[in-house]
């Protein structure tokens, strides 16, 4: 790591940050992630957070199975005889490792492990889908770095229990961090979500399948705080939008097939504010402690906590 800096003040050249947009550097690290959301108000929304199939549970008394594997489930079944998530808190465990093959290019992967807790669903627990993907270096020096990266979304949790979507997606994005002077960085993003073989949309009177394409993209700047030679605090405020240009949504006020039904959710905008402080010990560890708020209507979550302990290797 670069610790140089004016009048020779330590400061963490190679490093990030930001809670929420991804790291645009390239290094070997590992994260460990915690995060607890609250009031997703409609978790199956273009199956970004969960599958069409962890939306509903059988009414009690009436013998209907749940919605089955993605292409498979009969919407309009679900308007009949099903009970539908109205608000879900969640917490989510993700281990993440990112192995640096050259100055510009690394490997990487995420592993979550989600517990979910509903007003309609009963508590589960398990494997979410794991994530793994690349990032390559596009401009890489002291002051500025540009990064391609492309991740992918495995189905790997169970999407009837609410813990994955039930189908592959693929993400590429850029990503951008720069150092203006030894107290200011920036950070920012733009990622492309696009689902492949989500949940057909047959019956719900939409001619377009559940899952849908979203444009993420968000802002940041933190201002470091040197407290001594190997230790910093960086206050870190963050602007995360997504817009869902696609997809469906199943909604009811009552949580009850008398007030279901299925809406467009192409249009709909999601913006987040989050700020936090990232506290970075011995150039190669640092403590991100967050907290995220909605700023529109539409949300993924009302709020959410983070906490994230990062290790940097090598350098």
């Amino acid at each position: 790591m670069n610790w140089g800096g004016a009048n020779d003040m330590p400061i963490f050249i190679s490093d990030s940050s930001t809670g929420y947009i991804d790291n645009a550097l390239i290094q070997t690290q590992s994260r460990i992630r915690f995060d607890a959301g609250f009031n997703n108000t409609a978790p199956d929304r273009a199956e970004f957070f969960y599958g069409a199939c962890g939306c509903a549970r059988d009414v009690p008394g009436l013998n209907n199975k749940a919605p089955g594997p993605s292409g498979k489930v009969i919407p309009g079944d679900i308007l009949n005889s099903r009970l539908i998530e109205t608000s879900l808190d969640y917490q989510e465990l993700r281990l993440d490792f990112e192995y640096a093959l050259q100055d510009n290019f690394s490997l990487f992967t995420e592993l979550p492990v989600r517990f979910i807790d509903g007003e309609v669903l009963e508590s589960e627990q398990g494997l979410g889908d794991i994530r793994a993907g690349f990032k390559w270096g596009l401009l890489n020096n002291p002051s500025h770095n540009l990064t391609f990266q492309l991740r992918g979304y495995f189905p790997t949790g169970k999407a009837e229990d609410g813990l994955g979507t039930d189908h592959l997606s693929y993400e590429p994005g850029l990503l951008y961090l720069g150092r203006f002077d030894e107290h200011w960085t920036a950070a920012s993003e733009l990622r492309y979500l696009i689902p492949v073989g989500g949940t057909s949309g047959f019956a719900t009177g939409f001619d377009e399948d559940y899952a849908g394409e979203i444009l993420r993209y968000g802002f940041g700047a933190g201002y470091d705080i040197n407290i001594s030679p190997t230790t910093r605090v960086t206050p870190v405020l963050e602007l995360v939008s997504w817009i869902v240009l696609g997809g469906l949504v199943l909604e009811s006020p009552s949580g009850t097939p008398a007030t279901a039904q299925y809406k467009k959710a192409d249009g709909e905008t999601i913006t987040n504010l989050k700020f936090g402080a990232r506290i970075s010990l011995d150039k190669k560890h640092s403590v991100y402690i967050g907290y995220g708020k909605a700023l529109s209507d539409d949300d993924w979550y009302e709020e959410i906590v983070r906490v994230e302990f990062r290790t940097t290797y090598g350098g």
